[in-house]
């Protein structure tokens, strides 16, 4: 039995590992360049049997070139819904910094954590490969993201005014036209107005004296 020889480009002291499956998994290749840089330097902590207590802290995180709370924890977030890392401990006031676990290794020590080794199983970094293709796909685009759009393939699609069966008309129409007929214009002869004529005082109507007139 012939013993396998030292790789020419073997590496030479302490490094940290991530395996090409977890590289080449949609979760990793999918994620932003912020959240896979978060990764790599959350894995730089680990010194083979300290998984399950990874910290993010403002301290730690600065001293790593991170300054942007923001950028930070949307990466934490990404990485969260990724399942690349999980919640091994909740921090807080009083508690300390939160642990974190990267989920391609396993845990040694469940001491301390919020979770037990019932709880966790090493592999949530590759749900998102199990996940069934949409209709009419042949393969993950190369980002590792799958975006489902409601806009048509030859661009944006129009609100047309027009039925799809032609134009139709009004249940209720306004017509000049009355039901039984035209309108017929009759001309009448104007009316004279009446006015006072000058120089004579307009008489009012006799009295009734009982007398005839």
């Amino acid at each position: 039995m012939s013993r396998q020889k030292k790789p020419l480009e073997a590496v030479s002291g302490t490094y940290s590992a991530i395996p090409h499956a977890v590289l080449d998994s949609v979760a990793f290749t999918g994620a932003s360049h912020p959240a896979k840089a978060l990764l790599i330097d959350l894995v730089r902590q680990l010194n083979g049997r300290n998984n399950g207590r990874l910290q993010l802290s403002d301290k730690w995180l600065k001293g790593r070139g991170w300054t942007s709370k923001a950028v930070t924890f949307s990466a934490k977030r990404a990485l969260l819904e990724r399942k690349l890392i999980m919640l091994a401990k909740q921090g807080g006031l009083n508690h300390g910094a939160s642990w974190y676990l990267v989920t391609w290794l396993a845990v040694s020590n469940f001491e301390g954590l919020d979770i037990t080794a019932m709880d966790y199983h090493p592999g949530a970094w590759s749900f998102m490969d199990k996940l069934p293709l949409p209709k009419n796909a042949s393969a993950v685009p190369s980002n590792g993201v799958v975006k489902h759009s409601t806009a048509p393939r030859d661009g944006v699609a129009k609100l047309s005014t027009t039925p799809p069966d032609g134009a139709r008309e009004a249940l209720l129409k306004g017509s000049t036209t009355p039901p039984d007929g035209d309108n017929v214009y009759h001309q009448y002869p104007p009316v004279k107005s009446s006015r006072p004529i000058v120089g004579k005082k307009r008489t009012s109507a006799p009295e009734n004296t009982g007398r005839p007139a």
